[in-house]
Parts: C-alpha cells; structure tokens; sequence
C-alpha cells in the first residue's frame, strides 16, 4: 500500500524511539492543545492521534470505531469469508481465560519462577563468591522461559513434550516484522502440534479444565459451529500475542525497577504490595510508545473537538493517556502504593485484552520472586536495544537480552 506524502506541517508518528521512562515531550503539549494531532503513521498514511486520557477510552469504547475501514464492510463490498469472525473468538476467549482457571495457575506459576531462579549460579564463574560475575541474560534464563512454561501448564501440555513447545512458542512469538521465514516456520510446527494436542483431548473426553478443552468445549456453543482449523487458529490468537506482551512487559518492568531500587526493596518487605505495583509499572512504563490497534470511523464523530470523517483513522497514544494529570494525581510519579489506577494499558471495553487476567498473575509472581530471592539486582545499561514493530501499527519497547548480575539468591 501507498500513500501521498505527508504535509510538512504534519509530524511522523510514533515520536523517535522508544525510551524506558521518559515520554516525549510532544505528549504533553498535545493534551494541552484543543482538538486532535493529524500525524503520518508507518504504513498506514495520515491519522488523527489521541493522546488525552478521555479521548483515548472514547475509541476504544466507541462502538463507532472498528479494526477496518467502513467499506470492508459495505454490503455490495466483494468479500470472503472470514476464517474466524469476531464472535467466534470472543468465545474461545471467554470459555478459555477465564479468571478463575487463571487463577488456578498461580501455584504452578510461582513453582515455575522458584524453579528457574533455582537454577542461576550464586557463584562467580570461576566458583569464588567474590570478585566479578559474568553477567547471566535474565530472558533467556527467567523472562522467557516462565512465560513460556506458563502457557504449557495452561494447555496441559504432556511433560516429555514440553521442551518442543516451548521452543516452538518462543520462536513463533518473536517482534521481527514482516516474520521470518524461520518465524514462519515455527508458527506452522506449533499449529500443526495444537492440532494434535486438540484431537488428543478431544478423544479423550471434555471433561478436562486446561485451556484446550475450554476451547473444545466453545465450538459446540453458538450457531455456527468451529472447525478444527477454526480451533487452531483461535488457540494460536490466544497464545502468541499474550506470550510476546509478557515476555516485553516484565522485560521493561525488571529494567524500570533498576530506575526504583528502593521499591524494589520495599516489595520484598512488603509482598503485599506487588498488585499495585504491577498496575503502576503498567500505567508509568511506556512500554508501548504508540497506540492499540488503529480505529477507523464507521461514521462522522467528534472526539475531543475534532470532527473525525467516516473512513478516518484515529489512533491512540495509550503512553500519553497514562500520563494524563486529568485522569491521575501527579501522573509522572512512579507510586507503588497508588490507588486508584485505571490505566489503559489492556485496552478497554470490547478492545481489552483478552489475557490481561494472565498477564497480571504472571507479572505478580514474577516480580514478587525477583524481589523475594535476588539480592543486588543489576542489570547492564547496555540491555537497552532499541524499538521493534510488532506488525499492527505499534512499536514497542523491548529489551533482549537483559544483561544480569546479583549478589546472591535467596532459598
């Protein structure tokens, strides 16, 4: 796809790269400013950004605004039928994340971490405690591996073929954008392995609670019937997506936390304190420096002075909005005891993250344990690599790897 050139008053969007805490300034002048920000945004062409706080809800609450342009849906538009429709995944969502199946994972979630952490050498490379250590990469020694293992508990996977699907999970949740073939490749092996796992258990009976029998159980529900493929693709829409936002989250959480010793330090005497924290560091951390998805206007609509054309795109700044003093006291205070938080780093309303109850347990007890266990965290400065697209219009910060040493781990 093609687009004019953008206007010279008309600014690239997302603002330069990503950075660890600090916001671009530009965010703040916007939510000060009346109306909305036309910007050129990276394969897309021109859009209307929303950076305050209310402006962002509106379109993602806005049943005005949808995921394609209006004309894709026009009734003389030619069209194919859609492998899933969004009904249909809403199904699956709902019968296989189910808060109180996540829940249940919390026991295995913490075995997980302890488990992990077990394995990080408390000595120097050369056997002595003192002296120098040899930095450990923590996401290819915790990060990935807790997120990874956790999605094999909610699946069920059989022990002796755990090691396979990890891997081929790691492998086909990577940023690189467009994929590589051997990302390709990976998501092709892990379909054909679900496929599996799917008639596996669908012989075996419903009677199971693990995420693959919810689904199995979603495709008897409704009128339209899923198929197998049907199943497959909705299973790898859940997996891949909630896989690759924790591993990026709690990446550029552990970073953030190195800015916030003393909260760290504060966790580990107070554990009590680790939902809100997560919630904080959801909110305070830019993690995502651009928006959701981009929203198309199905009709004319006005978002915050703006008159939005049918056909338009909007796009939200969920950073900015995080940020925004009209929804947050003193807003760009990192306060792990803040009340209060309706961040909108999840979304909201029919665009909220479907694994965001999965998410969360993650992040809890994975920044719970590094608090509890590792003394004298530090990760290396140079840890910061850089941005990555992640297909949908956004970019995101990430950290791999992430450069480790400690003074000791704790039993």
């Amino acid at each position: 796809m093609t687009h004019p050139e953008p206007a010279p008053d008309v600014p690239q969007y997302p603002f330069g790269e990503p950075h660890l805490l600090d916001l671009d300034h530009r965010y703040a002048g916007l939510r000060d400013t009346e109306g909305l920000r036309r910007v050129e945004v990276r394969d897309l062409g021109e859009a209307w950004l929303c950076s305050r706080y209310a402006d962002v809800r509106r379109i993602l609450t806005d049943s005005r605004f949808g995921l394609t342009p209006p004309e894709a849906c026009a009734a003389d538009a030619p069209q194919e039928a859609p492998a899933l429709t969004s009904a249909q995944i809403n199904r699956v969502t709902r019968g296989g994340l189910k808060p109180r199946r996540i829940e249940r994972l919390r026991g295995a979630t913490e075995r997980i971490a302890d488990e992990l952490l077990d394995r990080l050498d408390p000595l120097d490379r050369d056997g002595s405690p003192d002296g120098d250590r040899t930095p450990v990469d923590l996401m290819t020694a915790f990060v990935k591996p807790l997120a990874a293992d956790v999605l094999c508990e909610l699946l069920d996977v059989p022990a002796g073929d755990r090691a396979e699907v990890r891997a081929l999970l790691l492998g086909a949740a990577t940023t690189a954008s467009p994929p590589s073939e051997a990302e390709r490749e990976d998501r092709r092996a892990l379909a054909r392995r679900l496929a599996d796992l799917i008639a596996a258990r669908d012989a075996a009976g419903a009677g199971a609670d693990d995420l693959l029998s919810a689904v199995i159980r979603a495709r008897e529900e409704g009128d339209d019937r899923l198929t197998d493929r049907q199943l497959v693709t909705a299973a790898l829409r859940l997996l891949l997506p909630g896989l690759q936002n924790t591993v990026l989250m709690l990446s550029n959480f552990v970073r953030a936390l190195m800015h916030h010793r003393s909260d760290l330090e504060r966790l580990r005497r107070r554990p009590d304190l680790v939902p809100s924290a997560v919630e904080e560091l959801i909110r305070f951390t830019p993690f995502h420096s651009t928006s959701t998805f981009p929203r198309y206007a199905a009709a004319d609509v006005e978002i915050g002075g703006t008159l939005i054309r049918r056909g338009e795109v909007a796009v939200g700044a969920l950073c900015a909005a995080n940020r925004d003093e009209r929804a947050f006291t003193r807003p760009d205070t990192f306060d792990i005891e803040r009340g209060e938080n309706a961040h909108l780093g999840f979304g909201m309303g029919a665009h909220h993250c479907p694994g965001a109850a999965l998410a969360r347990m993650q992040l809890q007890v994975a920044i719970a344990a590094l608090a509890r266990r590792v003394d004298g965290l530090h990760v290396a400065p140079a840890a910061v690599a850089g941005s990555a697209h992640d297909g949908s219009g956004r970019v995101i910060g990430w950290f791999d790897p992430l450069p480790a040493t400690w003074s000791a781990i704790r039993p």
